[in-house]
C-alpha cells in the first residue's frame, strides 16, 4: 500500500503537552516547514509527502532536479489529502496533534478517531521512563551495566539528592526531541538549573536523571515494530552539534558503521547488543506500539581497552534522522556525511573534489539539509 508521509518533528513536544492541537515554538514550526520533504528519502515513487501549499511548486522542482541529476525516484509532494484514497499514513511520529493535522489535511474523521484511541498508550510508551524498563530487562537477562541506573525524579529534592550523589548528571524532560529537553547539571550549577527542573516537573510530572557517562561515540539501532515483535532495520551513526543537540549522521552501509565502531568495540559486542534489543523491546512495548523506532546508544569508556556500550540512552518511538540517512544511502549509494543546521552554518557548498553537496530538502531561508559524499 502506498504511503503518505508527514514530517512533524514537533511531535515529541506535542506528546509532552498532551493537547489535541499544538502551537509549536517558532523554531520547531520552521523546521517542520523547511524539512517537509525529508521523508522523500524514506519512500518510493508511488508515495506522497505533505508540504505546505505555498511550497508545493518548489518541492516539485526539487524532486525533478534530483531525478535529473542523480537518477533517483521518490515520493511526490502533496498539499491536500482529500482525494488521496487508500494509503498508509506515516507521520514522523504519532500524537493527538498528528491526528489533528491529518484531519485538517482532509483525512476522514472516522478513520482518525480510530487512531486517536491508541494515542494514550503511545504517549505513555514514549515517556523516557521506557528506557528504564529497557535497562532493567537488560540487567535481568544477565547483561553487564557498568554504571548507575537512571532514575525518574518527581521533585526537586530528589534531583538534588541524585546530583549530590553523582556529582554530575543529565536531566531529561520525559518528552522532548533532538536533545532540546536534555541539560547537564552539577553541584556547582545546580542552583541555576533548579528553576528549569521545577518547570519541567510542573508541566510533565517528573524528570529523568542519569549519571554523566564517559561518552566516546553516539549511535543507534533502528527497528520496525509490529504485532509485538521488533525487526532490525539497520544502524545509525550520528553526531551532535552541541553536547545534546543533533547535528548530523554518517551515511553508509551497516558494515561501514560497524567498522567505525570497531575502533572501540568488537563486531560481536555490537551484534550482541542488537540481539538483546530485539528480545527486550517486546518486553517494554508489548502490543502497545506499531511503527518505526530507534534505540539510542553510546560507546563509553577510556578510549583504550576498556570500552563498553550504554545500551539504551533513550527509545524514540518515531522516525529518526538515522532512517533518513539509511534512505540517502539506499538511493544514492554513496558514503558521506549529512547534516542539519541553520542556513549558512552547515557543510561547505563544495567538497574537496569541487562537487556540490546534495540538498536533502528544497533550499529555504531557515535550515540547510545537506549530504556531502566522501572525497
Amino acid at each position: 500500500m502506498r504511503r503518505v508521509f508527514l514530517f512533524n518533528p514537533e511531535n515529541d513536544i506535542a506528546l509532552g503537552s498532551g493537547m489535541p492541537r499544538l502551537t509549536p515554538p517558532r523554531q520547531a514550526a520552521l523546521l517542520h516547514r523547511a524539512g517537509a520533504m525529508l521523508p522523500f528519502w524514506l519512500g518510493a515513487g508511488e508515495d506522497s509527502v505533505v508540504v505546505a501549499n505555498a511550497d508545493l511548486r518548489e518541492a516539485e522542482v526539487w524532486r525533478d532536479e534530483l531525478r535529473a541529476r542523480h537518477g533517483i525516484a521518490g515520493p511526490s509532494p502533496v498539499a491536500d489529502l482529500r482525494a488521496i484514497g487508500e494509503a498508509r499514513l506515516s507521520p514522523w511520529g504519532w500524537s493527538l496533534d498528528a491526528v489533528s493535522q491529518f484531519e485538517r489535511l482532509g483525512i476522514d474523521r472516522a478513520r482518525m478517531a480510530a487512531m486517536e484511541e491508541t494515542m494514550g498508550m503511545r504517549r505513555g510508551l514514549s515517556h523516557r521512563r521506557s528506557s528504564l524498563e529497557f535497562l532493567g530487562s537488560w540487567r535481568q537477562r544477565g547483561n553487564c551495566l557498568p554504571y548507575a541506573m537512571p532514575l525518574e525524579a518527581k521533585s526537586v529534592t530528589e534531583v538534588e539528592e541524585l546530583v549530590g550523589e553523582w556529582g554530575t548528571a543529565f536531566v531529561k524532560s520525559p518528552w522532548s526531541s533532538s536533545g532540546r529537553g536534555v541539560f547537564p547539571v552539577s553541584l556547582s550549577t545546580l542552583g541555576v538549573s533548579l528553576p528549569r527542573v521545577e518547570g519541567v516537573i510542573r508541566r510533565q510530572g517528573s524528570v529523568m536523571v542519569e549519571p554523566e557517562l564517559p561518552r566516546l561515540q553516539d549511535f543507534a539501532m533502528l527497528f520496525d515494530y509490529a504485532g509485538g515483535e521488533a525487526r532490525f532495520e539497520g544502524y545509525s551513526l550520528f553526531f551532535n552539534s552541541t553536547a545534546t543537540n543533533y547535528g548530523g549522521n554518517y551515511v553508509g552501509s551497516d558494515d561501514m558503521i560497524v567498522d567505525k565502531l570497531e575502533q572501540w568495540l568488537t563486531r560481536r559486542d555490537v551484534e550482541q547488543a542488537r540481539d538483546e534489543a530485539l528480545a527486550i523491546l517486546p518486553l517494554v512495548l508489548g502490543n502497545g506500539y506499531e511503527g518505526p523506532l530507534g534505540v539510542d546508544m553510546m560507546v563509553c569508556g577510556d578510549g583504550g581497552s576498556d570500552c563498553w556500550i550504554a545500551p539504551c540512552v533513550e527509545i524514540n518511538l518515531r522516525y529518526t534522522m538515522g532512517f533518513v540517512a539509511r534512505g540517502v544511502w539506499s538511493k544514492l549509494e554513496k558514503e558521506g556525511v549529512m547534516s542539519v543546521s541553520p542556513c549558512g552554518a552547515g557543510l561547505a557548498v563544495t567538497t574537496e573534489k569541487g562537487e556540490e553537496p546534495v540538498w536533502l530538502a528544497p533550499r529555504n531561508d531557515w535550515f540547510d539539509f545537506l549530504f556531502r559524499p566522501y572525497a
